[in-house]
């Protein structure tokens, strides 16, 4: 049963359509390779065809004139609009126009790192982008009021081909690379929550059997249904004032009663148009484990409402619980952090009782906290960038040093790399200029006490 709905504070002001600075923004369906394309694009033949990507992730207050795109650049509001094409050389004009419309990384292209194109999946980032760019076109519709009924087939055709590229490309330390290139804020929150939803489902196949053992072991584990629930989760928020509809779970505004309405008005928007167990997602995403979450609820012959706990939580909405706040920590007030940051503090004191346990244990096993292609400092002072990553020592990934600044030509990448398994002298001390001595241990990143 649904709670009621508490009263009204004030009617929300109707939205205001989004006014672009003088970028020129190019709209696209499809996301695509083909750089001459766009008017960004940089000189035809510049890369031979076929050749090899050779690229670093490069923070936006590092990018330099000169630098060249090794991926296209999105616009950080509207997944639906390219900035720039792959093979655009940038100036300081650009970079600055960059900076202004909020965007965080971009992929340099960077020699001597022919590697990291080998574990970064073009598919699964045109997979991320197209749940983008559905969402992106849906929410100005949602936000007119028109039903959830017609987009979720939309909805539901971009989690399938999520799914199949999750499927087919399972290194997820590039996906994770790939939440901070893409939003605004509500609709990257929910693709992100999407993607990462599905990427954890695809490593619970064991709980899920067993969570879920009324079912056939292939419909247990199939995860379509967390998918779609995890895409709209928040759409209870899209008729809220901006004020609430920009919060999250971690704010102050979470305690208000009208913030954590949208649970429910969620669950009444989707409920006619998704399964039950992809409507009970966006109803009960905000469950905790130890049953201090919302909404409440009548259990049975209770005569009074109480929050869901423990296996009385559907295990979809229990991942969604988790991931929510996960990527809530990765980019809080929509500045991203390191991840190594986000996830030590997925695991402090705050956050105890709130999640499953099993489930908290394979996002922390899951996400590493560094990531292929990202520039970190070594504790010599050396710059060095990511190449590799390593299950069994998350902290210690393997890296190849740099020599030189990047974007200078006579920046260069070391031939060998260096595992820092191997090496206890070496350790990585910040990424991207952030000291992150303190989330360190030998195993898995902490907050330190």
């Amino acid at each position: 049963m649904v709670p009621p709905r508490p009263a009204r504070v004030g009617t929300p002001a109707r939205p205001q359509p989004h006014r672009f600075p003088a970028l020129r923004l190019i709209p696209r369906a499809r996301w695509t390779d083909t750089a001459d394309q766009a008017p960004f694009a940089g000189p035809r033949g510049s890369r031979a065809h076929g050749e090899t990507h050779r690229m670093l992730l490069v923070g936006v207050e590092s990018l330099r004139p000169g630098m060249t795109l090794a991926r296209s650049v999105l616009h950080p509001d509207r997944a639906d609009l390219l900035l720039l094409s792959e093979g655009y050389v940038l100036d300081a004009p650009m970079v600055d126009h960059l900076r202004r419309h909020g965007v965080t990384h971009a992929w340099i292209a960077f020699p001597g790192l022919e590697e990291i194109e080998n574990r970064v999946s073009e598919r699964v980032s045109r997979s991320h982008i197209e749940l983008c760019q559905v969402l992106a076109r849906s929410v100005d519709t949602l936000e007119h009021r028109v039903s959830v009924k017609t987009n979720v087939h939309h909805y539901k055709k971009a989690v399938h081909h999520m799914l199949a590229d999750i499927v087919d490309h399972p290194d997820h330390d590039l996906i994770v690379n790939q939440l901070k290139l893409c939003g605004p804020r509500l609709v990257g929150h929910q693709a992100n929550c999407a993607y990462l939803a599905l990427l954890v489902g695809a490593h619970l196949s064991g709980y899920l059997r067993s969570q879920r053992r009324a079912l056939p072991s292939d419909v247990a584990e199939n995860t379509g249904q967390l998918g779609l629930g995890a895409l709209l989760h928040d759409v209870g928020k899209l008729a809220m004032p901006d004020e609430l509809r920009t919060a999250s779970v971690l704010d102050a505004q979470a305690e208000w009663p009208e913030y954590r309405y949208h649970c429910q008005s969620g669950y009444q928007e989707v409920r006619d148009h998704v399964s039950p167990v992809s409507a009970s997602i966006v109803l009960h995403h905000h469950q905790r484990f130890d049953g201090t979450g919302f909404p409440a609820v009548h259990k049975g012959m209770t005569p009074t409402p109480e929050p869901l706990s423990g296996e009385r939580i559907h295990v979809f909405a229990r991942v969604v619980a988790v991931i929510d706040v996960l990527d809530h920590l990765l980019c809080p007030g929509g500045r991203p952090v390191p991840t190594i940051i986000a996830m030590a503090r997925l695991r402090s004191p705050r956050f105890n009782g709130w999640f499953d346990p099993v489930i908290l244990e394979t996002v922390l096993k899951l996400i590493p906290p560094f990531m292929v292609g990202q520039m970190v400092t070594l504790s010599d002072g050396q710059q060095a960038v990511v190449t590799a990553t390593h299950p069994d020592a998350p902290t210690r990934p393997t890296v190849k040093p740099l020599t030189g600044t990047v974007g200078d030509r006579d920046a260069r990448v070391a031939a060998r790399p260096i595992d820092l398994r191997m090496t206890r002298r070496l350790q990585i001390v910040a990424v991207e200029g952030t000291d992150i001595r303190r989330y360190l241990t030998e195993d898995a990143p902490t907050v330190a006490a």
